[in-house]
Parts: structure tokens; C-alpha cells; sequence
């Protein structure tokens, strides 16, 4: 790699870092380029020298989460039974809320992350595959809730304040076992 390529993806990662901190104080729609560069002690030219928009730092944000759902779900999509299925899936999601704690919550409670998201195809289908295998192919109406209850609990739950003096791997368990009693079968 040369010297100038190891400095842009520096600069590059450090933009992504301070967009992140920023995105979670203030949400993507209430930051901005120019607080970006703010945290960065740069002018926003630098910033736009990284990435064209801020869509693109909120897509390139969050790939690392919706690339490990591709992953959680390549793999579940390949297990033969549902219901182990449905238990690889809800560990696979766990483990990545657990190790993307800054970032998950925001997947689903910020609408300008959501809508970014939907825009982008590989996303958007990674996430409706993910509801597939969670739900099964005729869902009754508590399986939805129990749904639409859990991945918004979990990607959450590691971003809550009040949860983050708990390890990683104990906050892994416990929401293992708050999912498994949510779908029992």
C-alpha cells in the first residue's frame, strides 16, 4: 500500500470515528458534516474529501453491522431444522449488537438510519431475510410481536446507558435467555 493510500484510510477511519460518536449523541439527522469536522479539528472540505455525503459516512457506519447480519444469516440459512435455525439466528444477532454496541441501537431508533438503510439493496435484504428465518413461513400474530419485540430489544439493549457497566459476555448470556423465553416453543 502506499504511503498516500495509508493515510487516506486513516483519515477515512477517523472520520467514520467521529460520526460515530456523533451519530450516537445526536442522532445522523442532528449531526453534521461540519460537526464532524468540528470533532476532527479539519474544515468540512476535508471531510467531503473522505466521503461525497453524509449518506455515504452512515452507509459506510453501519456496514460492518449489515455485513455480520449477512453473514448471521448465510450461515442459519444453511442449518436444515427452523428451529435451530432460529437459535443460531438469535445468538448470530446477539453476538453482533453485543460487539457493535455503539452503533446497533441506532439501526432502529433513528429514522434517518433506517431510511439510508432501506436504500441500500444488500441491506435491505439481508434485514427481510433475517425476519424470514425468524418468523417461518406462516407466522401467527404473537410470533410478529415476539419479533418485532426482540431485534429492537436487542440491537438496543447493549447502547442502553443503564446496561453498560455489564461484560460483554455476561450481557450476551442474558439476552440469550430473555430471547429464548420470548420464543418458547
Amino acid at each position: 500500500m502506499t504511503r498516500t493510500a495509508a493515510i487516506r484510510g486513516f483519515a477515512r477511519d477517523r472520520v467514520l470515528e467521529a460520526a460515530q460518536g456523533l451519530f450516537a449523541e445526536h442522532g445522523v439527522s442532528g449531526t453534521s458534516l461540519q460537526m464532524i469536522a468540528d470533532r476532527l479539528g479539519v474544515n468540512k472540505s476535508a471531510v467531503y474529501y473522505q466521503f461525497h455525503c453524509k449518506d455515504d459516512i452512515v452507509v459506510a457506519v453501519f456496514r460492518p453491522v449489515f455485513e455480520d447480519i449477512a453473514r448471521v444469516v448465510a450461515i442459519a440459512e444453511a442449518i436444515g431444522s427452523p428451529a435451530v435455525q432460529r437459535e443460531a439466528t438469535i445468538s448470530g444477532i446477539i453476538e453482533l449488537a453485543v460487539r457493535h454496541r455503539r452503533t446497533t441501537a441506532l439501526v432502529h431508533t433513528d429514522p434517518a438510519v433506517v431510511g439510508v438503510v432501506e436504500a441500500i439493496g444488500e441491506f435491505r435484504d439481508a434485514s427481510r431475510r433475517l425476519q424470514t428465518i425468524l418468523s417461518g413461513p406462516d407466522p401467527d400474530p404473537s410470533t410478529l410481536v415476539a419479533i418485532a419485540v426482540l431485534i429492537p430489544g436487542i440491537l438496543g439493549a447493549p447502547a442502553d446507558p443503564a446496561l453498560a457497566e455489564i461484560p460483554n459476555e455476561e450481557l450476551h448470556r442474558m439476552l440469550l435467555a430473555c430471547s429464548r423465553r420470548l420464543f418458547v416453543s
